[in-house]
């Protein structure tokens, strides 16, 4: 996963470059405090205390057991309390599957030859996120997602037409517990949207796929992230 680190290495830099180019010459009695700052347009004060919400979709990049390389897609949720304390739902989903291809899955009876089957699946459920100076142009919060998903081994059996999608069939499927904590900086755009880049770790229990290929850490493993957040913050 050199990937991941270094993906979060160069935003991390990036983030800590504009914190310091931020201006903080102004006396502090000329300085809203409740004022949050934007890379292009000045923040408006929010009343306290501020409900605000959030929408938008998160990318993930990630890796599961025999090097398989996953693309990710989310969509995340919910409402944000004082401007530092979120909640809501976030959930995942691979769409990548036709690359996550598994030798020797299945035996065909027909063709009596052993087939590959591709992982489907994905996961989601409560998200809670804590922010640390929210204010600020450049800031970092700590994402922490608990929920459940599943996963499942699908086939195309020879004799059926590839674009024919009720032809695949299940081999195997589990649903599983996930925690995924994480780290992220994020960065106040304008004072309705955020971009956020970060690393996060997916841990899942209770996995429990038959086929000899798969174990419980499948899927147990670091995520790169970037998050595109729309809202009233």
């Amino acid at each position: 996963m050199k990937l991941t680190f270094t993906f979060m290495i160069i935003f991390l830099f990036l983030g800590s470059t504009v914190l310091s180019q931020e201006d903080f010459s102004a006396k502090p009695d000329q300085q809203d405090p409740d004022e949050i700052k934007t890379l292009f347009q000045k923040g408006k004060p929010h009343k306290k205390p501020a409900i605000g919400y959030f929408i938008g979709p998160e990318f993930a990049y990630t890796q599961f057991s025999g090097n398989k390389n996953v693309l990710l897609l989310g969509l995340n949720m919910g409402v944000t309390v004082d401007h530092w304390l979120s909640v809501g739902l976030a959930g995942y989903g691979i769409i990548n599957s036709g690359n996550l291809e598994y030798d020797e899955m299945v035996y065909d009876d027909i063709n009596k030859t052993w087939q590959s089957a591709n992982l489907y699946g994905g996961y989601g459920g409560l998200l809670v996120e804590f922010t640390v100076i929210p204010r600020s142009v450049v800031h970092v919060s700590f994402p922490v997602l608990i929920g459940g998903g599943g996963l499942t081994y699908m086939y195309r059996p020879e004799y059926v037409n590839q674009y024919d999608w009720s032809g695949l069939q299940s081999v195997d499927w589990d649903a599983f517990f996930v925690v995924q904590p994480g780290v992220k900086v994020e960065f106040n755009i304008v004072k309705f949207f955020r971009i956020g880049v970060g690393v996060s770790y997916r841990y899942t229990p209770d996995l429990d796929l038959q086929q000899d290929k798969t174990t419980n850490l499948i899927i147990n493993q670091f995520n790169a992230n970037l998050s595109l957040k729309f809202g009233k913050f």
